[in-house]
């Protein structure tokens, strides 16, 4: 039996590839799902942003911690005054030592951090009331 005049127009090696292709889309959407990419992480509270200062920046022992009221970034202190940025790059983080070199600029409660590195954006930290108190403790780093 010959296909209907309508049916006759459609190119069905197209379909096939089309359908090929949306099959394909959704093993990668799978595969991506069961690896845990994606996703939109944050730090919970101070016990994790201690331990990503840790894992970052072997050995950085945290006394006193100022986490982003959006858990996308964390402001860390040791007992020797040295600063550390914890940051969402992507859906990872990254940790940074803060160099006394650094650009601070406080407006009401958000602190930017610029490290001045190519690759990395200013962090915008929303620290609320502990906003003055960090930002002033970014005066006093000592030389690395």
């Amino acid at each position: 039996m010959p296909l209907p005049p309508e049916l006759a127009l459609i190119d069905w090696t197209l379909v096939g590839k089309m359908g090929g292709s949306l099959i394909g889309i959704g093993l990668l959407y799978i595969v991506a799902w069961k690896m845990g990419l994606g996703g939109d992480p944050r730090i919970a509270d101070e016990a994790e942003a201690r331990l990503l200062a840790y894992d970052g920046l072997y050995g950085f022992d945290a006394e006193d911690v100022a986490l982003d009221k959006a858990g996308m970034s964390a402001l860390l202190r040791d007992a020797a005054s040295r600063h550390a940025l914890t940051f969402r790059v992507g859906n990872r983080f990254v940790t940074r030592l803060v160099p006394n070199t650094v650009g601070a600029r406080l407006d009401q409660t958000l602190l930017t951090i610029n490290l001045h590195e190519p690759d990395l954006p200013p962090v915008i930290l929303n620290l609320g009331d502990q906003a003055q108190y960090w930002a002033s403790g970014l005066r006093h780093i000592p030389d690395a």
